[in-house]
């Protein structure tokens, strides 16, 4: 006995016994610390993916209506071409903001073709503002074109062997305003002139670009004065942006942004749904009072009220399984108990004002 070597049956089963106990600890540290980091980055995914649909869409309300000044009572000239099938939800300018309740509006059928399939009961906004950096007027126009300011020709900005001209593009559709009034119009030529000092912006009726324009000669000996702009005035491109929830490239639904009748781009993949009521002011106090649906507002066909939009987002993780249980949650009133998955799920509202309609 004295010369055995080795481990005993008993020390063996012993052994074995602590390393199984050691070993279910580990596994169970491990799984409780990678279902707190699934937790912790769903979290941050969901409230990031909030913030920055929040930060989009209120970017473009704020601006709702926007033509180069504040003001809301501009004398206001559309001189694009409306004859075309998506011209009134394209270009019309006149009204800055407008939605559809996808529910209870058949008004989303007049809108252009191309969107994806647009999530059920999910709701519409249509945003119509001038966007960037305005370029000054130099002289009063004459009637074939106007005079801007040349802060600089780039090559092909605009497409190969198309440049652009103090940040504007031939086919760009633009705005002229000088605080009292604006007018609308499609650029379909830009020349330097003056020793390059100046750029021509013509808006010819005979163009290859779509809308087109409606009256291409206006201004200059015109005595109309709702025509003529001059050095206090500025050009700006102005545009459409349309936000609906559709489903992205991996199934799941997503905020979708489409600029000036461009391809559809996803934005934000997760946004489940998006419910939009509108500040309306019915008694001329430049105050909101009352937030009602889209189908109110075009019913009464008074967006020209609508003061400010208040968005509610139910955004989920891109993951399901995130839970150990399934979330219940409320959502524009509604509340779901059994969502048919272990997402999680957050509610991001916020009230955005149009800076231009606001005191």
């Amino acid at each position: 006995m004295r010369n055995q070597r080795g481990i005993s049956l008993v020390e063996l089963m012993v052994s074995i016994t602590v390393g199984l106990i050691l070993m279910t600890g580990v596994v169970q540290l491990f799984l409780s610390s990678r279902a707190t980091f699934t937790t912790q980055q769903a979290i941050s995914r969901v409230q990031e993916t909030g913030r920055l649909a929040m930060e989009f869409m209120s970017q473009d309300i704020r601006m709702a209506g926007y033509m180069g000044c504040m003001s809301r009572n501009l004398n206001f000239t559309n001189t694009l071409d409306m004859s075309g099938p998506n011209a009134n939800a394209l270009y019309r300018f006149d009204v800055g903001i407008e939605g559809y309740d996808f529910a209870n509006d058949g008004g989303i059928t007049a809108l252009p073709a191309g969107y994806p399939a647009v999530m059920a009961g999910t709701d519409f906004l249509v945003v119509r503002s001038a966007n960037g950096n305005g370029v000054g007027v130099t002289k009063n126009n004459d009637s074939a074109q106007l005079f801007a300011e040349n802060t600089g020709v780039v090559p092909d900005a605009c497409g190969p062997g198309e440049a652009s001209f103090s940040d504007m593009c031939e086919g760009d559709v633009l705005v002229v305003a000088d605080c009292r009034k604006a007018r609308v119009f499609q650029a379909t030529n830009l020349t330097t002139t003056g020793g390059a000092t100046e750029v021509n912006v013509p808006h010819s009726g005979d163009n290859k670009w779509i809308p087109g324009n409606a009256i291409s000669s206006w201004g200059g000996s015109s005595i109309d004065p709702s025509e003529n702009f001059g050095p206090d005035s500025q050009i700006i491109k102005i545009q459409t942006s349309v936000y609906y929830v559709a489903a992205g490239t991996s199934g799941r639904p997503s905020l979708w942004r489409q600029v000036a009748g461009q391809a559809p781009v996803e934005l934000l993949e997760g946004i489940e749904d998006m419910q939009l009521t509108y500040g309306r002011d019915t008694d001329a106090d430049s105050i909101p009072d009352a937030y009602v649906t889209a189908a109110t507002v075009n019913a009464a066909n008074a967006w020209d009220s609508v003061l400010s939009v208040r968005v509610q987002l139910l955004v989920s993780s891109t993951d399901d399984n995130v839970l150990q249980e399934a979330q219940p949650y409320t959502f524009n009133g509604a509340a779901v108990n059994n969502p048919g998955d272990r997402r999680l799920r957050q509610v991001f509202t916020s009230t955005v004002g149009i800076r231009s309609r606001l005191p």
